[in-house]
Formats: structure tokens, C-alpha cells, sequence
């Protein structure tokens, strides 16, 4: 995923800016359960938000409003760089729909379950470059079930966006490009996965090359108001050995510069 060089996006919270999105911040940030709090997904023109959890396996509800921050320069076509989305509810099993078709973005789409695929020619991606979170191989229709649906202002434009608990006190936002840094523990699990997918293909059975998170690229930065900690988000796409492709998602929690924790999110977009 393209990004411009380093953008600044500086804004810092407080009533005054965001009003009511915003309640009293936490005397002590939980570095472990910010999966749990912290959101990824993509906005659309409609107001819809639908976000992901990083930690698929949570079960706690969904927050009653987030703070959705756009992972891309939305301040000279929105005025802001901010925004308050509301739940509306949690798609279920049964709910299974092309997202970015039936939100008016895209008609080339095989139609998944729910909901008529159509594009809305008043509608555009943000950044032309970037990827719609849940895009998807024409033909593959991935379930949905668990993802949460929020309310946010009407707009022309759909872009990626991070949805983030507003009792998680949030300083600045800056957007990023380039490589993602890598520490030691990355480095090892490259190393053990490059072992397998070398034993696999010795096995004749690789027929694409595989990613691993030395290809992650930064998107975007975001400081917290609680000790000098920062949320860094990247990507990296990831066919596997067998074509399979995937879209990952990094959440990295740092303090200085020391990775304290890395969460991390795979959406799967179908067989090549």
C-alpha cells in the first residue's frame, strides 16, 4: 500500500475539539487488552463503519461509541481528521455480503449473500492507491460474522480507518511510509516460517511466493496521551505457499522504541 511521505497530522484531544466522543480517560492504560479496544476497518460514503477486532477471539461487546480515525490526509476533503461513530449492531453468521460492494464502491464483484453489488459514480477511495480493507478476489465471498457495524457522518468517500475506544486518551496522529522496523522476535518467526515454506516447497507443493512482515509498509502513527506509548499500524500482503491471499494487519503498542506488544489481524481476500 502507497503512501505519501511522512504526513504530520497533529491534533490533540480535548473537549473542546471532540465534545461528547470523549469520556473521562482511564488512570492506567491495559497495554495487554488494547485488541480488545482498538479497531480496524473501513468507512463508507453511507456513514457505515465496519469494523474488525484485532483479537478475533474477544467476546466483549462492542463499545456504545468509537473514535474513528481516518488512516489517511482527510483533513483537506473532510475538514477533520477525526470523527464519533455509534454502534448500530454485529453482523451475524447468516449475514454474509461483498461490504464494499453493497456500500456503493464497487460492481465488479461476484454478489455474496445479502445486499445488491452496485457503484455509485459520486463515490471515491480516498487515496486512489490504498486498498478498500474489505476487498476481496472477484469470485470469493468472505463471512463476515462478527464484524461491528457503527454510525459516523455522511461523506463522498470511503477510506481505512482505526476505531478506537474513547476512554483511550489519544494525543497525535502522524501518517507514515516506508518499512516497518523489524525486532529480534520478527526476525525468528521469519526465520521458522521460511523453514516451513522451504520444506513445502521442497515437497513440490509451493506455487506462490510467500510474504512475511519484513514487507510490512507503516501506515500510520498514533500517539497516546498515557506513558509516552504509540499505536503503529502497517501491512503486508501474504499469498502463502499455495496462493491463498491475504491482507495482514499490524498493531504495534510502543514506548520509545521498544515494541511492548504486536497484535495482529489477517483478512482473507481468496485464491489467486
Amino acid at each position: 500500500m502507497k503512501r505519501a511521505l511522512l504526513i504530520t497530522l497533529s491534533f490533540f484531544y480535548s473537549y473542546s475539539l471532540v465534545g461528547a466522543c470523549l469520556v473521562t480517560a482511564e488512570p492506567q492504560l491495559d497495554i495487554q487488552g488494547l485488541d480488545k479496544r482498538v479497531f480496524i476497518g473501513q468507512a463508507y460514503p453511507s456513514g457505515k463503519v465496519y469494523l474488525e477486532r484485532f483479537n478475533s477471539e474477544a467476546s466483549t461487546e462492542w463499545p456504545k461509541d468509537v473514535v474513528i480515525l481516518p488512516l489517511d490526509d482527510t483533513k483537506s476533503v473532510l475538514g477533520k481528521t477525526h470523527m464519533k461513530a455509534s454502534f448500530v449492531d454485529v453482523a451475524k453468521d447468516d449475514e454474509t455480503r461483498y461490504i464494499p460492494g453493497v456500500e456503493g464502491m464497487d460492481d465488479s464483484h461476484k454478489l455474496c449473500g445479502l445486499g445488491e453489488i452496485k457503484k455509485i459514480e459520486d463515490y471515491k477511495y480516498l487515496s486512489e492507491s490504498s486498498e478498500d480493507y474489505f476487498d476481496s478476489i472477484y469470485d470469493h465471498c468472505e463471512p463476515n460474522e462478527g464484524i461491528g457495524i457503527y454510525r459516523a457522518d455522511l461523506s463522498k468517500y470511503s477510506f481505512l480507518v482505526l476505531g478506537i475506544d474513547p476512554r483511550i486518551a489519544l494525543a497525535q496522529l502522524k501518517l507514515l511510509s516506508g518499512k516497518r522496523p523489524l525486532t529480534p522476535a520478527d526476525r525468528q518467526e521469519i526465520v521458522k516460517q521460511k523453514k516451513t515454506n522451504r520444506e513445502t516447497a521442497a515437497e513440490g507443493e509451493c506455487t506462490t511466493v510467500p510474504g512475511y512482515i519484513d514487507s510490512a509498509t507503516q501506515i500510520a502513527e498514533i500517539g497516546l496521551a498515557q506513558g509516552d506509548l504509540r499505536l503503529r499500524v502497517s501491512t503486508y500482503v501474504n499469498p502463502g505457499c499455495l496462493g491463498h491471499l491475504s491482507s495482514i494487519y499490524v498493531l504495534d503498542v510502543l514506548q520509545h522504541s521498544m515494541v511492548l506488544r504486536k497484535f495482529e489481524v489477517q483478512r482473507y481476500r481468496g485464491a489467486l
